[in-house]
C-alpha cells in the first residue's frame, strides 16, 4: 500500500494530508499553526513586514556603531595629546579607554577636566571657516580634526549608482544632492559656518532663495565632502603649524592560527616582512587555556606621514574630482563588510566519515563562493551552453 504525504507550507501554518495511492483515499489531514515570524501589524505590507527581532538587531547594530565611534575618538585624542593639539593628559584619557567594566558606568566616564571642557566649548563650524582663512593654533586645528571625526559624512560600499533616499531626502532631512547645490564652491564648514546662528546676536531664521529653512544638521553630507575640506585646511595651515615635517607610527594587528610552519601563515609573514621590513613585524605566541590551540599575535609598524595618518592618500582625478585611500586613516577609515564566507557548509560531494565514537564527521573543502572568480567563469560557460536558436538548437563547437 503506497501511501503520500502533501504538506501545504504557508507563512504561519502547515496543512498536511496523508492519502493511499491504491485506494485513492486520505487517510488524514490537518494543519498546525504556529506564531507567524513578523510583526502582527506588518503582516501583508510585502517590503515593510518586520521582522520580531528587528528591534534587538537594530540595538545590536546600535551598540556596535557607537563602540567603534567611541575606538576612533579615543584614537585621534592620543596623537592629539602627542602633537599637543588637545589640552588633555593620557592618564586622563585611559579612565575612558581602559575602563574597568565592574565599575560599570561609573568607570567608563569620559574626561572632564575644566581645560578640556574648555577646549569642547570652542565652536567648531567657526573653527573650520578661520582654517580657510586665518593661521590657528595647535589647540584650535585640534578641535578641528575632532568635530571631523565626530561628522564624517556617509560612504557607501556600494559600486553602483545611489540614488535612493540619502541623496533625495525625506521629510525632515535634506538630501545630498540639495546639500551638494547648496555648497556651491564653499567647503562643507565654510557653507555650514553660513548659516549657524551668530553668536551674541539674536536669534533670525534663515532661509533660501525659496522660504525653505537652512539647517545646519538633519542633512546628509558625503565622506568626500570633509575629505576635500581636511585636504584644504592642511593645505593651508601645515605650514605654519610645522606639520608637514612631522611622522607618526601606524600600527595593525593581526591574529594567526595554527603553527608558523605552515605555508599559508608562511606567506603572510613574508609578505609582511618583505612590506614593512623585518624589524617592524613583531610575532608573539597566545596561547588559549580551553581549545589548548596556540594563537600568534603579528604586529606591525610603520612611521607615515602625519597627513597620511589623519587622512590617508588624498589627490584629484581630471575633473577635480576628490579621490581618496583611507589606508587606516584615522579620521576617514572605513571598516569593511564582514565577510560571510564562514557560513558556506561543507561540500556535500564530498564523502562523510565516523569517528570512533559513532559521530558523523563532514570532511572536505567548504564549496565555491558566489564572488569568486571561478564561480563567474562557471556562470558563463553555463548561460553560453544553455543559448537555444531555432528549434531548440544548440550552439556547437568551432
Amino acid at each position: 500500500m503506497a501511501k503520500i504525504l502533501g504538506l501545504d507550507l504557508g507563512t504561519n501554518s502547515i496543512g498536511w494530508a496523508v492519502v493511499d495511492d491504491e485506494q485513492n483515499k486520505i487517510l488524514g489531514i490537518g494543519s498546525r499553526i504556529f506564531p507567524e515570524g513578523v510583526k502582527a501589524d506588518t503582516i501583508g505590507k510585502g517590503d515593510k513586514e518586520e521582522s520580531k527581532n528587528a528591534s534587538r538587531r537594530n540595538s545590536r547594530q546600535q551598540r556596535r556603531q557607537f563602540y567603534r565611534k567611541r575606538l576612533r575618538k579615543i584614537k585621534l585624542l592620543r596623537a592629539l595629546i602627542d602633537l599637543k593639539m588637545c589640552p588633555l593628559q593620557h592618564s586622563e584619557l585611559n579612565v575612558w579607554a581602559k575602563w574597568d567594566k565592574k565599575k560599570g558606568k561609573a568607570g567608563r566616564k569620559a574626561p572632564d577636566s575644566p581645560v578640556y571642557e574648555e577646549w569642547h566649548r570652542l565652536n567648531p563650524y567657526v573653527l573650520r571657516e578661520k582654517a580657510l582663512l586665518e593661521d590657528l593654533t595647535l589647540v584650535e586645528m585640534g578641535r578641528v580634526l575632532y568635530h571631523l571625526i565626530q561628522r564624517r559624512g556617509f560612504l557607501s560600499n556600494r559600486k553602483g549608482k545611489d540614488d535612493g533616499a540619502i541623496y533625495k531626502g525625506k521629510p525632515g532631512m535634506i538630501g545630498i544632492t540639495k546639500t551638494q547645490e547648496q555648497i556651491g564652491g564653499k567647503t562643507l564648514g565654510s557653507f555650514l559656518h553660513s548659516i549657524f546662528p551668530k553668536e551674541g546676536e539674536p536669534y533670525k531664521l534663515i532661509t533660501d532663495e525659496k522660504g525653505n529653512e537652512l539647517r545646519v544638521r538633519a542633512r546628509y553630507t558625503l565622506r568626500d565632502m570633509y575629505v576635500e575640506e581636511f585636504d584644504q585646511i592642511w593645505s593651508r595651515q601645515a605650514k605654519n603649524l610645522g606639520l608637514d615635517d612631522k611622522k607618526a607610527t601606524k600600527t595593525r594587528t593581526q591574529f594567526l592560527n595554527g603553527s608558523l610552519e605552515n605555508n599559508r601563515n608562511k606567506k603572510k609573514i613574508e609578505k609582511l616582512q618583505d612590506k614593512y621590513g623585518t624589524k617592524n613585524v613583531k610575532i608573539e605566541a597566545l596561547k588559549n587555556d580551553k581549545s589548548k590551540k596556540t594563537l600568534h599575535k603579528v604586529t606591525t609598524t610603520i612611521n607615515v606621514p602625519l597627513k597620511i595618518f589623519l587622512g590617508g592618500e588624498i589627490h584629484h582625478d581630471e575633473d577635480g574630482n576628490v579621490k581618496h585611500k583611507s589606508q587606516d586613516s584615522v579620521l576617514f577609515w572605513q571598516r569593511p563588510l564582514r565577510s560571510q564566507k564562514g557560513l558556506l557548509a561543507k561540500c556535500r560531494f564530498e564523502p562523510t566519515f565516523k569517528d570512533k565514537e559513532g559521530k558523523f564527521l563532514q570532511r572536505g573543502k567548504t564549496p565555491c563562493h558566489l564572488s569568486h572568480p571561478l564561480y563567474e567563469e562557471f556562470r558563463a560557460y553555463q548561460y553560453i551552453n544553455n543559448i537555444e536558436y531555432g528549434k531548440k538548437q544548440k550552439l556547437e563547437e568551432t
